[in-house]
């Protein structure tokens, strides 16, 4: 048995930017590699301001060829208005799926569909380029996204002759903490790490922390980027980042981090 003085993680303290609903997975394993956690969630998941796009394109699924999922809350959301409406899933049973990444294609594996394409890459664009041997142009392809998502995907998709429909079926939303604690940690220096995943909360830690010497408070600290969209955000904002995981995941970013403290 591994002495709790041997964990991996044991006396590294890391900050949790992601919103409480979604933050446990990343929490515990932390905790279960002998670390300890600090949540400062900058971002919570609403629905979009205007729901009758997403429930229009959940009332007429059977008219679409695809639907491609980029993310696990784009999936659950997806998944939600479609129990709130009483839409059954066997209406998607002639639609292809598509996700990006293993926990979107889990979690749609778990509402009892199968996914037919999943991007090689762990970012939106591989989507396409994945897509681009199973479509054909003129088909129809519905993408369920937050309402503040990029617009590569469908530019892509698009370029491949395919017709998409883009609705909004979430909103990530900036939540105001209060950061004085956080910064006390930071001024004295028990913060080891900070953990981004998604550029909304990078954003949002930044405003957050807008009225305080940010470089001098993350001097010293590992910023850790769960990909490279988040990362280029990292970077934008005049910071470096120190840990990008191969594969965009949760897991992955947990693994990587490891991996460069043991280096340390």
């Amino acid at each position: 048995m591994v002495s709790p003085n041997d964990a991996p993680l044991h006396g590294v303290r890391v900050v949790v930017t992601r919103s409480r609903a979604q933050a446990s997975e990343l929490c515990r394993r932390i905790e279960e590699l002998g670390g300890s956690t600090f949540e400062f969630p900058v971002i919570c998941i609403e629905w979009p301001e205007d729901l009758q796009p997403l429930d229009t394109a959940l009332h007429s699924l059977e008219t679409f060829d695809w639907v491609a999922f980029t993310s696990p809350n784009g999936v659950e959301m997806f998944g939600a208005r479609m129990q709130a409406l009483g839409v059954p899933v066997s209406a998607l049973q002639s639609v292809q799926i598509a996700a990006v990444g293993p926990k979107t294609a889990a979690l749609l594996q778990e509402l009892g569909l199968t996914v037919h394409a999943l991007a090689g890459e762990f970012v939106g664009e591989g989507l396409a380029d994945t897509l681009a041997a199973q479509t054909a142009a003129g088909q129809r392809i519905l993408l369920p996204r937050a309402q503040i998502a990029r617009k590569q995907l469908p530019e892509a998709l698009r370029n491949l002759g395919l017709h998409v429909t883009e609705v909004d079926a979430y909103r990530t939303l900036p939540v105001t903490e209060d950061a004085s604690a956080l910064v006390k940690h930071l001024q004295a220096q028990e913060v080891h790490a900070v953990t981004f995943t998604s550029s909304s909360t990078v954003t949002n830690f930044l405003d957050a922390l807008q009225h305080y010497p940010i470089h001098d408070l993350l001097a010293g600290v590992t910023l850790a980027a769960i990909g490279p969209i988040t990362a280029e955000t990292v970077e934008k904002n005049g910071l470096a980042v120190d840990v990008m995981p191969a594969e965009y995941t949760i897991p992955g970013l947990v693994e990587a981090l490891v991996q460069h403290l043991r280096r340390g």
